[in-house]
């Protein structure tokens, strides 16, 4: 009998995902250890710890804790999963409370060209790691061009979550000052990577052209079977 996480954690791990890939993520689970936790409160908090408005991938709900406590799992486990299933697991890492998982995480997930993956890398840009919201800032601007498909993705999720964008921002504002690691701190004409990455996206959302949402949106994600 293998052991997966408790029935609670599951489910918080499960509705991470959009309803397409659930049934990788539950195949998914069960690399995590069993004593692993997630918490209940999500990406979307508010700062009182409420979560008062929906994230949407392409229509689909998630909700994304906004911490999880597993060790990364072994790599002579992890190749024995599909690529979709080893995603699920580098999404739920890019939660941890580890920053070194979650920078670990987010690079295997620019590497996902699959529209659920969006929220896990945009929600990175309202912590304090400026190393994180470098990557992702980087991505944006150079890799993310490059695939026309998961470009669109990037932006119908920018356009479809303005509420969730805005959270991001104000947390990316407050760490900004509080980022005592961030060598450029004190120098207001430097923009925090985090921010620069969020600015990056809104554009590629929301400059019209090509861009814009009159084009033809690509199929949606289904669920194939890793």
């Amino acid at each position: 009998m293998i052991d997966v996480p408790t029935p609670t954690v599951a489910g918080l791990l499960l509705r991470a995902v959009p309803q397409p890939v659930r049934r990788d993520a539950h195949a998914a689970m069960n690399v995590l250890t069993p004593w692993g936790a997630a918490s209940a409160q999500l990406v979307q908090d508010s700062g009182g710890g409420v979560a008062d408005h929906d994230v949407h991938v392409d229509g689909d709900p998630v909700h994304i804790p906004f911490r999880v406590r597993f060790p990364w799992p072994p790599s002579a486990v992890l190749s024995r999963l599909g690529p979709r299933r080893r995603a699920v697991v580098a999404a739920w890492m890019s939660r941890s409370e580890n920053a070194g998982h979650r920078q670990r995480a987010v690079r295997e997930l620019f590497c996902v060209h699959e529209a659920w993956v969006s929220p896990f890398v945009v929600s990175l840009c309202g912590e304090y790691v400026h190393e994180i919201g470098t990557d992702v800032d980087r991505f944006v601007r150079t890799e993310l061009g490059r695939d026309p498909d998961l470009r669109h993705a990037y932006a119908r999720f920018v356009r479809d979550n303005p509420r969730f964008l805005a959270t991001t921002r104000h947390r990316a504002v407050t760490f900004r000052r509080l980022d005592h690691r961030w060598p450029h701190r004190d120098d207001p004409d430097r923009t925090y990577p985090q921010l620069a990455a969020l600015d990056a996206l809104s554009a590629l959302a929301y400059r019209g052209g090509r861009d814009y949402p009159g084009d033809p949106a690509p199929p949606r994600v289904t669920a194939a079977a890793s």
